[in-house]
């Protein structure tokens, strides 16, 4: 047991996997046991490569602007642990938090010693999230796969909504190299006779229209919308013929938005427009095409949403710009880095200390422009000065460089 948040939290976060996930078994019989596998609110539950945490909270504002008591589990954070679990957009306190590890400590640990099995952190994480929620009576949970789905933590759930994101390359060391590998896992939240919203794509669209009408499931398969969409102090997009708009930047958050307005009509037929777009521009997302001061941060880590992030600055035009970047070792940075120099000027790689984390000047081989290559990101700051500067490349590092420029 644990006496303060912080060595309940190391505990937690060193709870790793002692083999890959291949079925939902554990944590089925886990929820089973602390009786969250059936609850009373009602879920919303999304998958997708990009987009899944706009897309969440567009859902999260909605519901409660319409009265509900709305959970949120997402991952990963960006300012704090605790913003992975809310209810009504406010944090898991570190009380209640603490309390929940020390309820479901004792409980992992029966579970692993009768069974010679380790219950990894995403799963507890879960668990813990589910408890919150049920004690705390909310109407709707809105829920966030946290890779994949078909086989993630969070797919024991009977949703009311399965909502798919965009569909691309990331993670293929788990989900796979193929286009329809990755999309096979996405899928993987469609249940029987459920009801299933998710944005065209030409490559997938076929294989989910497949999954769907196998498991007898409504399947509503939106436009591409960013396609149409404008950058107007945010994104300005048509959607049933009615004019939407939300303050955040990115073409794709126009499918993202898209995505909630189908759904909520859906659930709600009588629902205004009017009141759908003004929920809308309450939209606030750190580290997505955040401005702060002269930089720009925005955590594109795969190739699908560097594509977007340098679509994005060329509608508004900003190029020309430095960029400070760092990747993962398991993400393609030798591709993503090409794409940048299409807006890039120069280039700033600090040492990142992360155990995942590329050693910085490995960056310098897949790019023809000026380069620097530094040892902390105070001293890249202080080589941008005040010129324009892009930070991407990883939201772990994009929300590190976050905290030293807002505190």
């Amino acid at each position: 047991m644990f006496n303060n948040i912080n060595n309940a939290l190391d505990w937690l976060q060193n709870k790793k996997k002692k083999t890959k996930r291949e079925d939902l078994k554990r944590i089925t019989t886990l929820a089973e046991l602390l009786n969250v596998k059936n609850n009373n609110f009602k879920i919303i539950h999304i998958a997708g490569t990009n987009g899944k945490g706009s897309t969440a909270m567009y859902f999260t504002n909605m519901l409660m602007d319409l009265g509900f008591k709305v959970g949120s589990f997402t991952s990963p954070y960006i300012i704090k642990f605790n913003e992975r679990i809310t209810i009504n957009n406010e944090y898991i306190s570190d009380f209640d938090l603490l309390k929940l590890i020390n309820d479901i400590y004792p409980i992992i640990c029966d579970y692993e010693a009768k069974n010679d099995d380790l219950v990894p952190f995403f799963e507890i994480l879960v668990l813990i999230a589910f408890q919150y929620f049920k004690q705390n009576q909310i109407d709707y949970l809105v829920l966030e796969c946290g890779l994949g789905g078909r086989l993630d933590a969070t797919n024991f759930v009977i949703p009311k909504l399965s909502i798919i994101t965009s569909i691309g390359y990331d993670h293929q060391n788990s989900l796979g190299e193929d286009i329809l590998d990755i999309a096979y896992h996405k899928a993987g939240i469609i249940k029987e006779n459920g009801v299933c919203f998710t944005i065209s794509n030409p490559l997938t669209n076929q294989y989910i229209l497949a999954e769907a009408k196998k498991l007898k499931a409504k399947l509503f398969i939106l436009d591409d919308i960013s396609l149409e969409a404008k950058e107007d102090k945010g994104t300005s997009f048509i959607y049933d013929g009615f004019n939407f708009h939300t303050p955040l930047y990115g073409l794709y958050q126009a499918n993202n938005a898209a995505l909630m307005i189908a759904g909520i009509k859906y659930l709600f037929p009588d629902l205004d427009y009017n009141i759908i777009n003004k929920s809308l521009q309450k939209a606030f997302i750190p580290a997505r095409f955040e401005k702060i001061n002269n930089y720009i941060l925005d955590g594109a880590h795969n190739i699908s949403a560097i594509k977007e992030l340098v679509r994005t600055l060329k509608e508004l035009q900003i190029t020309d710009l430095i960029c400070i970047y760092t990747s993962l070792k398991d993400k393609k940075y030798p591709d993503m880095i090409p794409i940048l120099d299409e807006i890039v000027e120069s280039y700033i790689f600090p040492t990142f200390n992360d155990i995942r984390s590329v050693e910085a000047k490995e960056f310098s081989k897949y790019t023809n422009k000026n380069y620097q290559v530094v040892d902390s990101l105070e001293e890249a700051f202080n080589l941008v000065n005040t010129k324009p500067c892009l930070i991407t490349g990883s939201l772990h590092f994009v929300s590190e460089c976050r905290k030293l420029l807002i505190y």
